[in-house]
């Protein structure tokens, strides 16, 4: 292979690289609500504006049982992916003290939202577009929901506004 060809098919592989091409997201886990609860079988990673802070970004994971790449990809805005969500959590991550995350099973019959903080993270790896490791919620003895994921996740789609 000349050097030209080789440039170029080294750039492709360094674009394609850059852009998460190669990355395999990975998850298992439950969700559990009272007598509700869901295998989670996908995982999606997302990067927003916070809705309490504009000048701060958040990262939302979305743990469903069902596969909803293709909504959250399709989305511009962070409302728009969050409607996706029907069976399983989203949770935030960002450096704020406080962290929401909503639970919605059974198709959304079985619902809530509560906070937790980045204390329910252990994370392997925390790079802007990459997170990696174990979130563990358990607000069950609250009558609110639990959360058990392991997950290896790299940046769906970026949204530069909430709605």
């Amino acid at each position: 292979m000349n050097t030209c060809a080789s440039k170029t098919v080294f750039l492709g592989l360094l674009l394609l690289a850059s852009t998460g091409a190669f990355a395999a997201d990975k998850v298992s886990g439950t969700v559990a609500l009272k007598s509700f609860s869901a295998a989670i079988k996908h995982a999606y990673m997302v990067r927003s504006p916070d809705e309490m802070d504009s000048n701060a970004s958040i990262l939302r994971l979305y743990l469903s049982s069902a596969d909803i790449g293709a909504a959250i990809k399709a989305c511009k805005t962070l409302s728009c992916a969050d409607a996706a969500l029907t069976d399983g959590a989203m949770v935030d991550y960002s450096e704020a003290s406080h962290l929401g995350y909503a639970v919605r099973l059974n198709g959304e019959r079985a619902q809530y939202s509560g906070g937790t903080d980045g204390g329910a993270f252990t994370l392997t790896t925390n790079t802007p577009d990459h997170l990696a490791g174990k979130l563990h919620i358990d607000d069950s003895a609250m009558d609110g929901a639990k959360v058990d994921a392991d997950f290896d996740l790299g940046l769906t789609n970026t949204f530069k506004s909430v709605r």
